[in-house]
């Protein structure tokens, strides 16, 4: 990727306005201003994730060596002195063998040391991010957190399956995109607070297990928050109001091995991002090979006074239509395809995402078609607007080299 200075890229962007070009093909440092259209253009179209040929399984070829020997002695004939030798062929066969990939999380891709993790059901979470809510608790501990246009500052769909958390919130209502957004966890628990009557219906006719504020086990209050920041919860208790029939998520993303160095894509420290109403800057810090999380132009701090950190980050962006349920609230488009950057291990990968069915993980691909390998451990996906749905925004990112 070329280019010089700052690279923005603005969802509002007029098709005719002009900009400096940059490549996010992915060659060089991102650094010119980028019109949507640009953007679009040289994120080009998504392809569809095929099998991880990185995770799949290894087997040698047999191999058929063939070898000489003598095996009698000469004959002498009367007839003449000639002397013959007669040979046999020996074959021998290398035995073929196949190494299984260690097993990983799914959510995480990090090592599987408890296999019934396998078994355990997804919990989907909404936390707020509206001023009065923070700090949140939780955002530290979720395997996959999505950041997702709200009512006006951005939610939070905190997704929950390697840890639970004992107090986590301010929990907030669902929204109509939250059933195709969260539908690839198999059939999660989906805790809120509530939401209104067209949302709630949706859920509930939906394949996810909607679990509102006060039914069944896992709901506390912070007594020192007034409403609506006073919803809260306990994971493992929330979880527990599923049947034995929900089991355990497919695996999301595709992870380098433990500890390996990210090779694709172009160094990059991070990235600032105007996603609705909330300034957002994540920065890479090579001493723990950790993304870190400003909001607002000061550290994001949680309740415990840890900054938001995360090993990978992902920008996808999403076209968002007004809500069938309530024209004033955003319904973010996520079947489909998209342009994406990806940042892991310190480098930025110019991706596409794509998803054919709610029912399916996100695909990220790089330029030449492949997965995106991604660092083991959590992962932090902001979901801007594209500015090419009917829902209008101003989202607009500038990288930071």
């Amino acid at each position: 990727m070329t280019g010089g200075g700052a690279v923005r890229c603005s969802a509002m962007t007029n098709e005719a306005e002009q900009t400096s070009t940059a490549d996010l093909s992915g060659m060089g440092a991102l650094r010119n201003l980028v019109s949507r259209r640009q953007l679009f253009a040289l994120a080009g179209g998504a392809a569809l994730l095929s099998a991880c040929s990185s995770d799949s399984a290894k087997s040698s070829a047999t191999t058929t060596v063939e070898t000489t020997k003598p095996t009698t002695k000469p004959t002498t004939t009367t007839a003449a002195e000639t002397t013959t030798t007669a040979e046999t062929t020996t074959t021998v066969a290398e035995t073929t063998t196949t190494v299984a990939p260690d097993p990983v999380q799914p959510l995480t891709g990090l090592p599987l040391d408890d296999p019934t993790l396998l078994t355990r059901v997804t919990l989907v979470v909404k936390v707020s991010n509206d001023k009065g809510a923070r700090p949140q608790t939780g955002l530290n501990d979720a395997d996959i957190v999505f950041e997702t246009w709200g009512s006006g500052p951005t939610r939070f769909a905190t997704i929950w399956h390697s840890r639970e958390l004992d107090f986590v919130g301010p929990i907030r209502s669902c929204r109509e995109q939250d059933v195709n957004l969260v539908g690839e966890f198999n059939r999660a628990v989906f805790a809120c607070s509530g939401g209104n009557g067209g949302n709630i219906a949706l859920l509930r006719n939906s394949d996810l297990l909607l679990i509102t504020e006060g039914k069944g086990p896992g709901w506390e209050l912070d007594p020192n928050r007034g409403r609506p920041h006073k919803t809260h919860a306990n994971t493992a208790l929330l979880r527990s109001n599923a049947g034995p029939d929900r089991t355990g998520p497919a695996q999301q993303f595709h992870y380098r091995a433990l500890g390996e160095a990210a090779t694709a894509g172009d160094p990059m420290s991070g990235f600032d991002l105007q996603i609705q109403q909330v300034f957002v800057q994540w920065r890479y810090d090579a001493t723990t090979g950790k993304y870190v999380r400003d909001q607002d132009r000061k550290p994001h701090l949680l309740a415990d006074k840890a900054q938001v950190y995360t090993d990978n980050v992902i920008i996808a962006f999403l076209d968002y239509e007004p809500s069938s349920t309530d024209g004033r609230s955003p319904d973010g488009q996520t079947t489909g395809t998209g342009p994406a950057l990806v940042f892991t291990g310190g480098k930025m990968v110019a991706a596409n995402w794509s998803r054919d069915d709610r029912l399916n993980p996100f695909s990220f691909t790089g330029p030449d078609g492949t997965a995106v390998l991604l660092t083991p451990g959590r992962t932090f996906i902001e979901l801007p607007n594209s500015g090419k749905g009917s829902f209008v925004g101003n989202d607009k990112f500038t990288l930071v080299p």
